[in-house]
């Protein structure tokens, strides 16, 4: 068992000399098989976990290792962190956190989100018919990837879509990891806005939606959830299903503009394989690439390694999604793979709340794209662009595309 390190600490996050790869370091750091220290923004050096049975251990044993972002030694993302979300319940454990996960529960599920594809269906077609209007090249991040998931959540929660962009903006700079601590309150009090705005409509005129629900129903019955805690959720609702599932459309296209042979086996027969098709997608790219954080509670060994009290963890699960102690491969992108160990959508209690919902959305979104655009290809070279290194979510700034 080890307790200390000898190599000074990397800072994090970690470099990707390929932008189709985890970064070197992390997978040197998983295939000598123990954690490793790394250097966060603020000189912080929390433990970097990188193999794929490490990591679920860590993510399956909240009594060890923590989720709340105000606890003293969490690795935070930023200052702002413990502001932002400290009072939300993704960042609670336990008895802060079960009972507001079962209320969005029944909006999540794999039933509710398929009863949504035909609607997502629709809306895809309609984004689509709104490109061929468009001058080319187009950037098909800005006017599809991140369209779709705007479009899709904010049906799902009743905001017009009228208001779409204003949400789409916010929500980006909450996740961008160079955006100002001020910079990211003043997007949250905007976002905050334009749900109030919404939320206290559906208070005298209630409908079907899910925020609706949340400030008419909720509200009522539990004397610690009251109107301003809605918005918070809601806000958080958008924050979830929206940055995270736009870059997961856009790689996932880029992905499919390389491999031809992937692209028409998803083409040949979409029912069959839209489906393995996101999942591999969601281990192959792994996005989100800074999280998920833990604070350790008691002192634990992990890979032989000594985990003190008070001491941070940050899972890598772009190293752990190409284990090659899991996966066979894994550095080829095989859209048949029936391998559904990967860790994409996170593991344990606080795995993604909206995973369901993704699905359906990136097994509808690539299919419809290529069958509309069939001659879809870059409209720059591939050395052009650029990726979000920066951000807790990794994706594509552009994806310049002509047809």
């Amino acid at each position: 068992m080890t307790t200390t390190e000898q190599a000074p600490a990397p800072q994090f996050p970690l470099h990707r000399g390929c932008p189709f790869a985890p970064p070197e370091r992390a997978v040197e750091f998983r295939d000598e098989g123990t954690p490793r220290r790394v250097q966060i923004w603020n000189g912080d050096q929390p433990w970097l976990i990188t193999r794929h049975d490490q990591i679920r251990e860590v993510l399956s044993a909240p009594d060890r290792f923590g989720a709340d972002v105000t606890m003293p030694g969490f690795p935070n993302s930023s200052d702002a962190q413990p502001h932002v979300e400290g009072d939300l319940f993704f960042r609670k454990d336990g008895a802060e956190h079960m009972p507001t996960r079962r209320i969005l529960n029944p909006d999540f599920t794999a039933k509710r989100s398929q009863t949504l594809r035909p609607r997502i269906v629709e809306l895809t077609h309609e984004l689509i018919d709104h490109l061929e209007t468009l001058e080319r090249p187009v950037d098909l991040i800005e006017h599809f990837a991140l369209a779709v998931p705007t479009v899709v959540i904010c049906e799902v929660l009743g905001v017009p879509p009228a208001d779409s962009p204003r949400v789409h903006e916010a929500s980006k700079k909450t996740v961008q990891l160079s955006v100002t601590k001020e910079e990211k309150l003043a997007a949250m009090q905007d976002m905050h806005d334009v749900l109030e705005v919404h939320a206290q409509r559906k208070r005298s005129r209630p409908d079907s939606s899910l925020l609706s629900r949340l400030v008419n129903v909720h509200v009522d019955e539990k004397h610690d959830f009251d109107f301003e805690y809605a918005i918070r959720l809601g806000m958080l609702v958008i924050g979830a299903g929206h940055e995270t599932t736009a870059n997961m459309i856009g790689l996932g296209i880029l992905a499919l503009l390389r491999e031809p042979a992937q692209r028409r086996i998803l083409l040949s027969d979409p029912d069959k394989y839209a489906g393995t098709c996101v999942e591999e997608m969601m281990r192959y790219w792994s996005m989100v690439q800074t999280e998920p954080r833990r604070v350790c509670l008691q002192d634990t060994e992990i890979g032989g390694t000594l985990i003190r009290a008070g001491e941070g963890i940050i899972c890598n699960l772009p190293t752990a999604n190409r284990d090659p102690a899991v996966f066979d491969n894994p550095e080829t992108l095989d859209i048949t793979r029936v391998q559904r160990q990967h860790i994409g959508f996170g593991f344990g209690v606080h795995q993604c709340l909206g995973q369901n919902l993704s699905r359906v959305e990136m097994q509808v979104a690539w299919p419809i794209l290529f069958q509309r655009l069939p001659e879809l290809r870059l409209a720059v070279d591939e050395s052009e662009l650029h990726f979000h290194n920066d951000a807790l979510t990794y994706g594509l700034a552009e994806l310049p595309v002509t047809w």
